[in-house]
């Protein structure tokens, strides 16, 4: 475990989990860096009333909340592909926040497909694209594919990118 010295770093974790898999890569996220001594919280994405897995239209969702990306000195923005696909529930997120100046952010997607080429590369060209459109600074991101025999590795290697990009920002 890392000694930190000075204020610890607030780490938001802001995601949108379908089946828990994107939750259980962020909890996994979040012990880590913990373990690394920032402060880290993640705030889930839920609808009002029942998702429905074929809404594309993000005009028609409604969050339960929607939590404030400014609160957070790094940001790290999750969720679910959907049809090769940026999940939709992401996408009407970002259409309710202002901007983002700046804000060094990481992206992680989860699908169910056992190679990123098969939609979460598109995913995150997407996430990657509404994060610059509001001023965001994406600093790494990754795919995690759940059918993919490497699914542990891919995982591992996600929290240490993240861990190394986390301890590369507290140093500035």
């Amino acid at each position: 475990m890392n000694q930190k010295v000075g204020k610890t770093m607030e780490i938001g974790i802001i995601i949108h989990s379908l089946t828990g898999n994107t939750l259980s890569v962020a909890e996994r996220l979040q012990e880590k860096l913990t373990a690394d001594g920032h402060d880290v919280e993640i705030e889930q994405l839920k609808t009002i009333g029942e998702e429905n897995i074929k809404e594309t239209n993000s005009a028609n969702i409604k969050l339960k909340a929607y939590p404030d990306p400014q609160a957070h000195d790094l940001l790290i923005i999750a969720g679910p592909v959907r049809g090769a696909s940026v999940s939709p529930i992401l996408k009407h997120y970002f259409s309710k926040i202002g901007q983002l100046e700046g804000k060094p952010t990481l992206l992680f997607v989860t699908e169910f497909f056992p190679f990123p080429w098969m939609g979460g590369k598109h995913a995150l060209k997407q996430m990657t694209a509404l994060c610059e459109e509001h001023g965001a600074a994406v600093i790494g991101s990754g795919v995690i594919n759940w059918k993919n025999p490497r699914r542990e590795g891919q995982i591992e290697e996600l929290l240490q990118q993240f861990s190394d990009s986390a301890a590369r920002m507290d140093r500035k």
